[in-house]
C-alpha cells in the first residue's frame, strides 16, 4: 500500500533510542507528578506537536512562530523552574552517591523523640520536627536560629512552648545534634492536599519533596502526630509505633538486590499504565520527526544514451549502469523504489570512437527533496561507431 511508504521502519538503533527516551519520559513524569511542572511539560509536548505537525505539512508561518516561542519559552522555563531542575541534576548526579554515610542517632533518643511529640499532641501544642538523613537541606531552609544542643526531649517541648518566641518553626535535627530552630521551611505546590493539613504539614511536606528529610509534625488542632518523608503522609496513633519507623528511616540504607523475576515485573508491571503512555508518547515523536529525517541509499541505476550524432551506434563495452548514492525524506525514497530510476547521457555532438563522458546530478531525474551525494564511477566509457554496411 502506498501509505506504508510515509511509515518509517525502525533500526535497532532506533529501538534503543525510543526505549533510553521512554526511560527519560517517565522518569520526569514521577518526579515532576503532583506539581505545576508537569502540567507546563504536558503543554509544552501539546505545543511541540503542533510544531511538528505544521513543519510536516508544509506551513510557513505557523513554523516561523513556533520557533520564535521556544526560544522564549526556554528563557522563561529556566527562570520559572530552576528549582525543579536543579532537583532533576541533583537526582541524576552519580556524586550523590559518593556521601559520606550518615550517623545514626543512637541511645534512646526515638523513643524519647516519639514521646515528646505524643505529649505535645496531648497538650494541644503544634510542633515541626526535621530529622536530616543523606541530603543537605540547608538550601532550602530559610531564617532560622543557628543552635548546637542534645536533642532533649525538656529542650524540645520548651522550643515548642506556646509562650515560646520559636514556638511557630521548625526545629532542625542533625548529626545527633539540634542545630536549628524558628525555620522557615519551603510550601508543597500541591493542589490537592486535604483542607484539614494546615502551614506546618504543607511546610513539612514541600521540604520532602526536595530533600530525603524526616518531617515530624504534631497538630494542635486535632492532637494528631504525623510524619511527612518522601511526600509521603502518614499519621500515628501510637508512640511505640512511630519510635520503631524513627530507627527504621535513621538507620543505614540497606542494599537490596531484587532477583531476576522481580526486576522484570517492576520493571514492566509497576506502573504499567504511566510507563505505557510514555512509550506511546515517545515512538508518536519517533514517528513524526523520522519521515522528516533524511536518510541516504545506494542503488544501480541503468544508463539510456540519447541524442546521438548521426547514426552512430553504442557498441559492447559502453558503461551499462552505474551506482547511485542519494539522500532524502524516508517517504520519498521509499517512493522511488516504485519507479525507475535512470542516468541520461546525452550524446549530442560526440564523435565516433571511445569517449569518456563524466556524469553529474543534471543526468539523473528525481523528485524535488531527493539530492545525488555520489556517482560510482563518475566518469564513464562509451564507445560509438557508425551502423554496419550491407
Amino acid at each position: 500500500m502506498p501509505i506504508l511508504n510515509y511509515i518509517p521502519v525502525p533500526t535497532w538503533r532506533d529501538f534503543i533510542d525510543i526505549l533510553f527516551l521512554t526511560l527519560v519520559a517517565y522518569q520526569l513524569y514521577q518526579w515532576f507528578r503532583e506539581t505545576r511542572a508537569l502540567r507546563v511539560l504536558i503543554g509544552l509536548v501539546l505545543l511541540g506537536g503542533i510544531y511538528s505537525i505544521a513543519k510536516l505539512w508544509g506551513l510557513f508561518l505557523t513554523t516561523w512562530v513556533f520557533q520564535i516561542l521556544w526560544q522564549v519559552l526556554l528563557i522563561l522555563l529556566l527562570i520559572l523552574f530552576q528549582s525543579e531542575i536543579r532537583q532533576v541534576l541533583e537526582k541524576v548526579s552519580p556524586l550523590r552517591y559518593l556521601r559520606s554515610r550518615r550517623r545514626v542517632f543512637r541511645g534512646a533518643f526515638a523513643k524519647d523523640l516519639a514521646q515528646a511529640l505524643f505529649d505535645l499532641a496531648a497538650e494541644k501544642i503544634g510542633a515541626l520536627v526535621v530529622l536530616t538523613r543523606d541530603d543537605n537541606p540547608s538550601e532550602f531552609i530559610h531564617d532560622g536560629q543557628e543552635i548546637m544542643a542534645l536533642p532533649d526531649p525538656l529542650l524540645i517541648k520548651s522550643i515548642f512552648n506556646q509562650h515560646a518566641p520559636a514556638h511557630d518553626g521548625a526545629i532542625i535535627l542533625a548529626q545527633d545534634r539540634l542545630t536549628h530552630m524558628r525555620c522557615i521551611l519551603p510550601l508543597s505546590k500541591k493542589e490537592n492536599l486535604p483542607e484539614q493539613y494546615g502551614t506546618r504539614h504543607r511546610a513539612a511536606l514541600g521540604l520532602s519533596e526536595v530533600t530525603d528529610a524526616v518531617c515530624l509534625v504534631v497538630s494542635e488542632e486535632r492532637s494528631e502526630v504525623s510524619s511527612i518523608v518522601a511526600g509521603e503522609i502518614s499519621v500515628w496513633s501510637d508512640p511505640q509505633e512511630l519510635e520503631e519507623r524513627i530507627r527504621t528511616w535513621l538507620q543505614e540504607p540497606e542494599i537490596r538486590v531484587p532477583t531476576i523475576q522481580q526486576f522484570i515485573k517492576d520493571l514492566i508491571v509497576k506502573n504499567w499504565k504511566a510507563k505505557l503512555s510514555a512509550l506511546a508518547l515517545v515512538f508518536a515523536a519517533w514517528l513524526i520527526l523520522a519521515s522528516q529525517q533524511d536518510i541516504k541509499i545506494t542503488i544501480n541505476a541503468p544508463i539510456r544514451y540519447v541524442n546521438p550524432a548521426g547514426e552512430l551506434i553504442v557498441s559492447e563495452g559502453s558503461a551499462k549502469a552505474v551506482d547511485l548514492t542519494l539522500s532524502g525524506r524516508q517517504s520519498q525514497i521509499n517512493d522511488l523504489r516504485d519507479r525507475d530510476v535512470r542516468v541520461d547521457v546525452d550524446l549530442s555532438g560526440q564523435m565516433a570512437g571511445k569517449r569518456t563522458i563524466t556524469l553529474s546530478g543534471k543526468n539523473v531525474q528525481l523528485p524535488i527533496g531527493v539530492n545525488v551525494l555520489r556517482i560510482t564511477p563518475q566518469k564513464i566509457e562509451v564507445n560509438l561507431r557508425p551502423p554496419a554496411k550491407d
